[in-house]
């Protein structure tokens, strides 16, 4: 039985139109090094295997078997958490998780045997999975709408940052000190880190967002009253409340109270093709990010006959590289648009495998690697954001969680696929077809959606997503200007 009550608020209106804060500086770094966090733990292992594989007589499929169980953690983790932050709140989750990652890195450092390593990296991979459901959904929902594209692909290249310093940070231990402490002190310094940050993380409010859909209006209004406050202390003086009732016609919103199993219906259901389209970008982009690894590592730099010591030392290029194609994607998901950034980038991406295939000398190999790390950071960062923002709040994070999860199939295939292609013909060229392949979902999708899809450049979330704009065009026609009306279901 439903009882309808109508309650009027200009709070997201007034987020929209925020001016630039202090806090939202906070929310930036608090959760841009979230990401750079779990860059930092999913990279650290490709450095450090050798000495763990000496030290503890592994095998080749020992090896494997590790990278395998932190994609699969971090596929259940994008799915559960993701859920979860639907349902308890955004807040809960991107520290919980953040907390949960410390606590199992700890683990990581104190791992007496491989048995235990493989434990504490699959719980820690938990968390990792989480962080991409949890941050991402949170990042947009804080952030006025004309900063937002920016802000949230500045966050995400917390990712290329934490590779880079991975592999720096590796390379200097591994130089510095004895294999056996090096590889402990790595991960030790990542959950340094999380203990810090959780610290800041904690004075980031629940989303609004978030809070309105459960119809918590008060808890809403307060916190948006407290954003806007630090805008008045420092300076800027708009009357957000005016500005946002002249613009803004009312919209009918519905709480609801997350369901793991309705939310699965809707995404399958009503929102299949944002959905589809966010998982077939995150399973390209993990094809080809942990296939070129895999390729560079297993094939191209041994065929050239790179030294093992060497090898981090293009790393180190490569993540350069992916870090200016997440500056990038930062600037052009404004200035371009999000439609365009997102074919361009993954069209790049796939183009970019082809020098791989043509050029047979190692500089060139290496250029050509660094121009796909560029692109398909670039790529990824433009999906995220797209993604991001055509889900609605109350299942954003489980979808999210779903593309991940779809993403870490990917991940996981690619390397095996690539492998096999180049064992059976002995030659590299084999398996960059395979990795082209693999790569082609995303520039489908992308063109698809370019072609079909709606720009959400300086739109509100809720206008951005399928449900809520229908839901505007009705209040349009109904109601007056100045309000945002409520539908309470009892």
């Amino acid at each position: 039985m439903k009882a309808q009550q109508s309650i009027q608020t200009d709070a997201l209106a007034r987020l929209d139109e925020m001016p630039w804060t202090r806090f939202h500086t906070i929310l930036t770094l608090a959760l841009g090094v979230g990401w750079a966090l779990d860059s930092f733990e999913t990279n650290i292992i490709g450095s450090v295997f050798g000495v763990l594989k000496a030290q503890w007589h592994l095998s080749s499929t020992q090896g494997s078997l590790a990278v395998s169980l932190w994609v699969i953690g971090m596929l259940i983790g994008a799915i559960g958490f993701g859920y979860l932050a639907d349902r308890y709140g955004r807040k809960r989750l991107f520290l919980g998780t953040l907390l949960w990652y410390a606590v199992f890195s700890t683990g990581t450092v104190f791992s007496w045997n491989y048995e235990s390593f493989l434990f504490f990296r699959v719980m820690t991979a938990l968390a990792v999975g989480g962080e991409y459901s949890a941050v991402t959904a949170t990042m947009g929902e804080f952030i006025p709408k004309r900063h937002r594209g920016r802000t949230d692909a500045t966050i995400l290249s917390g990712f290329p940052l934490g590779a880079l310093t991975s592999a720096a940070v590796t390379l200097l231990l591994l130089n510095q000190l004895p294999g056996n402490i090096a590889w402990r002190v790595g991960f030790g310094l990542g959950t340094t880190l999380a203990l810090m940050f959780f610290w800041i993380r904690r004075v980031i409010p629940e989303s609004p967002r978030w809070l309105l859909q459960q119809g918590r209006i008060a808890e809403t209004e307060a916190i948006v009253d407290r954003i806007a406050a630090s805008a008045e202390r420092a300076g800027t003086s708009v009357d957000h409340k005016l500005q946002a009732r002249k613009r803004y016609p009312a919209v009918p919103y519905t709480p609801t109270t997350p369901a793991f199993l309705r939310n699965i219906r809707e995404l399958f259901g009503q929102y299949r093709l944002r959905c589809g389209l966010a998982s077939a970008l995150n399973f390209s982009q993990a094809a080809v990010v942990y296939g070129v690894l895999s390729l560079m590592a297993l094939v191209i730099l041994p065929y050239m006959k790179v030294p093992a010591d060497r090898m981090p030392i293009y790393y180190v290029y490569g993540n350069a590289a992916a870090l200016l194609g997440g500056l990038t994607a930062a600037w052009l998901v404004e200035a371009w648009g999000r439609r365009w950034s997102l074919l361009v980038s993954y069209s790049f991406t796939a183009l970019a495998i082809v020098p791989l295939y043509v050029l047979h000398t190692l500089p060139g190999m290496v250029a050509a690697y660094c121009m796909i790390q560029f692109g398909v950071t670039w790529a990824y960062i433009s999906g995220y954001v797209i993604s991001s923002e055509v889900l609605p709040t109350r299942m954003r994070a489980t979808g999210l969680g779903i593309s991940v999860a779809v993403g870490r199939v990917g991940a996981m295939i690619s390397p095996l696929l690539l492998t096999y292609a180049y064992q059976m013909s002995g030659v590299p060229s084999s398996a960059l077809i395979v990795l082209i392949t693999l790569a082609l979902p995303g520039p489908i999708a992308a063109a698809l959606w370019w072609r079909m899809g709606k720009e959400t450049r300086n739109v509100s979330l809720e206008e951005g997503s399928v449900e809520t704009a229908r839901a505007r065009e009705a209040a349009a026609r109904s109601q007056p200007y100045g309000t945002l009306s409520h539908t309470h279901t009892h």
